[in-house]
């Protein structure tokens, strides 16, 4: 098979036409990662070589779309989203402030995790596997943005990859996106009740508190410089904290929260922080305790 893209020295994807012939490339093989060599001459179709001249690898189109559609995201740091779900809000480019990839966030790896005026959105790119019950029931706990971007049809055509019109695809294209969290009250009023699903939900609660031998989550009570702190551990390791308004307070958290990478909820007026953030956040908070 004719290897026509490959992996340049800062793991991207590139085309043959847009590299220097010979070892001269410094790129490597999509699949497997050796060491490859841009062959660019007269005759024969241009293409890369395995520098130890075993075969070519096939490249899987499934990662080569997922790959594709990560770097473009995070090179245009932003894309066109849908209107929020249940807001007045229309269809607009959403610019974000940092965009993280394959960042763990609990027992949840998000393709990208992007942030914008302190707060957390979570970007899937899904080409045959979407997400399923157990990570939007996590979603729904958390209650974190995500969005859903369905690039299965692009398997169908013959478009190229890399190329502009996959670009627009992933960025500009509204119709093949769509909210995971939040729900549409549509949607919600019309999703089914299904008893199988709460019973694998509960059976899965069930068998980690079992292993764990601990309720869901642990809750601690502080008081730092006069302040008062509840902060609530989860099983999956996030650390939740709240605290009565104070400025010199709330500074140290926003500080925590970009040292850490973590987030804020205006809506529960929470700092989060995730593993293994969250437990320097709690170790902190044990050491500055005054109670």
């Amino acid at each position: 098979m004719t290897m026509k893209i490959a992996l340049d020295e800062n793991n991207r994807i590139v085309k043959i036409e847009n590299v220097n012939r010979g070892l001269a490339c410094n790129c490597t093989c999509f699949t497997c990662g050796e060491t490859v060599l841009a062959r660019k001459g007269d005759i024969k179709e241009h293409h890369f070589a395995h520098a130890s001249n075993k075969e070519s690898c096939f490249i899987n189109t499934e990662s080569l779309l997922h790959k594709y559609a990560k770097e473009v995201v995070l090179e245009s740091m932003g894309l066109i989203l849908p209107a929020l779900p249940n807001h007045d809000l229309e269809a607009a480019w959403w610019t974000f402030d940092r965009i993280l990839p394959e960042f763990k966030l609990g027992v949840i790896r998000p393709d990208l995790v992007a942030y914008v005026d302190g707060e957390t959105i979570l970007i899937e790119i899904a080409v045959t596997h979407f997400i399923d019950h157990k990570k939007l029931n996590y979603l729904e706990m958390l209650q974190l943005k995500c969005i859903e971007i369905d690039l299965s049809s692009l398997l169908k055509n013959d478009i190229e990859v890399p190329s502009e019109a996959i670009k627009k695809e992933i960025l500009e294209n509204i119709e093949n996106r769509k909210w995971v969290y939040p729900i549409s009250l549509d949607n919600l009023l019309n999703k089914p009740n299904d008893d199988t699903v709460k019973v694998e939900v509960l059976e899965v609660s069930i068998k980690q508190e079992q292993k764990n031998n601990q309720a869901p989550w642990q809750d601690y009570k502080f008081r730092i410089k006069g302040i008062n702190f509840n902060a609530r551990k989860f099983s999956s390791g996030m650390v939740s904290v709240n605290c009565t308004f104070n400025p010199e307070m709330i500074q140290m958290l926003k500080e925590w929260k970009n040292e850490g990478r973590g987030s804020y909820q205006p809506k529960y007026k929470s700092w989060n922080y995730w593993l293994p953030f969250s437990e320097t956040v709690l170790e902190r908070l044990k050491q500055m305790n005054e109670l």
